[in-house]
């Protein structure tokens, strides 16, 4: 395939090109399109396709639209193509491309440089980034219809000049295509007055301090606009409850989706005078008494959308995914009518298929919300939220990847996942065979989790088990023994590992405070040697098995301190490893899940575990010097626990007392027990997995 890219702006940063091309299309007409950053497609001004699936550095995945629906009418094709160029989680930093191919029964009638090229100068390029994970802001200038454009009216656009250049390696597209079907807003919640507090303290994350070395982007001085800064100095007062006919100047209008979904916001607006529009978004509505507030930063990034229009009228789409409950439109200047506002669905269109009904309204409500959790986080790769990060996180997937398996029957994305590590390149910003803590991302701080990649190795065995890919299991070879080899260096003369480097992970609780996970590490080396097993068995290694065995042995001897594992041990001033006294909750899961600790051998510990601690315990009163658990991953793993013993009451009742309130407030789940950061967490959608297997019992 050819592909081509605007003349001049190969190294520009957030830029966005649309390619057009108007045909008659014939039964068997086939366009097969691909692109870096991202893309989607209009057919005749209808958005019908948003990609592509991501890859691994080097790669992008190919994408074929069937065009016989189409047949026999005079359409333009309008796809637009946006590239960051910087480092983040969700996209990795290359070079754009658009590449594509028109065929009609197999012949081709067209390649990409048949496409007209536009610069879509509308998007404001120098802004600010949306969060330390992520690329940009949107801030768009319109002067006219979007929808009119991509229909093929191209008015005074002046096309821009092409030239080939490089593209990735193409490689097949597993997962199925998004529905991008509308959710409307359910209700209008609240309008009233804006003002403006010149006092107010501008708000500024780190991903505001740009150095362009790890961590790229437009410094503060170059910003044309800054609708963070501008957004933060908004105040409220109400007027009413419900909808106002007409919004501006200084107004605003709260709407509510009912539930959080992801996507992107679609409107009509029919501008009075010229007018200026702002969207701050949040997964959560606060009362303040006097108004409602929709806080745009609750979760670290720039949930905001602002527009200018001149007077007119505008059919709109934003161009990233973005998540929310809870939408507030602003206007400072002009005055607008409001219509149509909805979120094009950005979620994976099979888990919808999933049918169940567990004969119990509370469980059938949490298992709907871990199916909407799922399905805005597996679109293309298994992510951990489609908020602030749409981040490929490994250990999240592990879970998720089993969501996926009964949410629908298979494992594409996860697949799609997988092979993206497998293929990934060496990163420069890693040590030497250490794999990236979510991907395709760029890590230019040089920050891993080493824990994170022995998570990999246990989701990589359970995934040959569970689907019998063995190609998959072969091609990923050289990423495993890497591992082992890497984190041999970290052996002590007792042949556990200690000092592991840069972001030690266990949980979100007191288990990851720094004096706990320092020195050797016990829950670090229980999951290693269950990883080392998991090796041994994707690829018969007799020799990692035995290592395995003898961690195992090791850490029952050096961290049992006769009633509880202790999370870590230091050395002492002679040298010696010692005893510190740390013990948490969550590091008595590890011992059981991951093989170190049996039912059999520490029966006082396992009925202790199961009947004292839980999320229900006091721990001011219960055992104080354990500390509890949180979310992820304890909670969780004691729930694996109590499942696989069959404690299936138990397990029904806990998730009615932890996932209830979350299904109630977003119609998802989250990462945290408190309401803080994503509301949407894709590891949270294994609550319906716990649920299945115990319900049906």
């Amino acid at each position: 395939m050819q592909s081509i890219w605007a003349k001049g702006l190969l190294d520009a940063r957030n830029i966005t090109l649309t390619f057009q091309y108007t045909l008659t299309p014939a039964e068997g007409t086939k366009l097969s399109l691909s692109a870096s950053n991202l893309y989607r497609l209009f057919v005749g001004g209808k958005l019908i396709g948003y990609g592509p699936a991501r890859a691994a550095h080097g790669y992008s995945r190919l994408d074929e639209y069937d065009l016989s629906l189409w047949a026999g009418q005079s359409v333009t094709l309008s796809v637009d193509v946006h590239s960051a160029n910087v480092n983040s989680f969700y996209v990795v930093e290359e070079h754009p491309f658009f590449a594509a191919e028109i065929t009609e029964n197999g012949a081709v009638i067209a390649s990409a440089a048949d496409f007209t090229a536009y610069r879509m100068t509308e998007r404001v390029q120098k802004v600010r980034r949306f969060s330390f994970q992520r690329t940009f802001t949107e801030i768009y200038h319109l002067t006219s219809d979007p929808a009119v454009f991509y229909a093929g009216e191209t008015g005074n656009r002046v096309p821009v000049e092409t030239e080939d250049v490089a593209m990735n390696k193409l490689l097949p597209r597993y997962v199925h295509y998004p529905k991008l079907n509308v959710w409307p807003t359910e209700t209008f919640v609240e309008y009233g007055s804006v003002g403006i507090d010149p006092d107010a303290k501008p708000w500024r994350d780190r991903a505001y301090h740009v150095d362009n070395e790890q961590f790229k982007g437009f410094f503060p001085e170059e910003l044309e606009e800054d609708s963070g800064e501008e957004a933060s100095k908004f105040t409220y007062a109400a007027a009413a409850d419900g909808k106002a006919d007409a919004i501006g100047p200084m107004m605003y209008q709260i709407c509510d989706f009912g539930r959080t979904v992801t996507g992107f916001f679609t409107f009509r607006v029919k501008a009075l005078a010229d007018t200026t529009m702002y969207i701050l978004f949040d997964e959560i509505m606060t009362d303040k008494g006097t108004y409602r507030e929709i806080s745009p930063f609750r979760n670290t990034c720039c949930n905001v959308l602002k527009y200018t229009f001149t007077a007119g009228e505008y059919t709109c789409i934003s161009m990233e995914a973005n998540a929310t409950r809870f939408a507030n439109v602003v206007i400072t200047d002009g005055t607008a009518e409001l219509a149509d506002f909805g979120m094009v669905l950005y979620e994976n269109p099979d888990a919808a298929d999933y049918r169940y009904d567990y004969k119990d309204a509370e469980l059938n409500k949490i298992v709907a919300a871990a199916v909407n959790t799922f399905a805005q986080n597996a679109v293309d790769v298994l992510t951990d939220c489609p908020s602030r990060e749409r981040a490929g996180w490994l250990c999240d997937s592990y879970f998720s990847s089993r969501a996926e398996a009964l949410f629908t029957g298979n494992n594409l994305v996860e697949k799609s996942f997988l092979e993206n590590y497998a293929m990934a390149h060496q990163s420069p910003f890693l040590p030497e065979k250490m794999l990236p803590m979510c991907y395709p991302s760029d890590h230019n701080d040089h920050v891993y989790i080493p824990n994170w990649t022995m998570w990999y190795i246990l989701e990589l065995n359970n995934y040959v088990k569970r689907t019998g890919d063995t190609d998959m299991r072969d091609a990923s070879r050289e990423k495993v023994y890497g591992l082992v080899d890497f984190f041999s260096r970290f052996y002590n003369e007792f042949g556990l590992l200690e000092n592991l480097e840069s972001w030690v992970f266990i949980e979100w609780s007191k288990c990851n405070d720094g004096d706990y996970i320092c020195g050797v590490n016990y829950p670090s080396n229980m999951i290693w040697a269950a990883a080392l097993a998991a090796a041994a068995e994707l690829y018969g290694d007799p020799a990692l098995a035995e290592k395995s065995v003898q961690m195992k042995e090791m850490i029952r001897t050096l961290a049992w301190n006769g009633t509880f594992f202790e999370d870590n041990g230091i050395r002492d001033s002679e040298g010696n490893l010692a005893k510190t006294g740390h013990t948490t909750e969550t590091c008595q899961y590890y011992a059981f899940y991951f093989g170190t600790a049996s039912r059999e051998d520490y029966p006082e510990l396992f009925e202790l575990m199961l009947t004292k601690f839980g999320p229900r315990r006091d721990a001011k009163t219960v055992y104080p010097e354990v500390y509890p658990s949180n979310a992820i991953v304890g909670n969780y793993l004691r729930l694996e626990l109590l499942t696989d013993f069959g404690y299936h009451d138990q397990v029904l009742t806990e998730c009615r007392d932890f996932f209830s309130n979350m299904a109630d407030m977003t119609g998802t789940l989250w990462e945290h027990s408190n309401v803080s950061c994503s509301l949407n967490h894709g590891f949270a959608s294994m609550a319906a997995v716990y649920i299945d297997a115990c319900a049906k019992k």
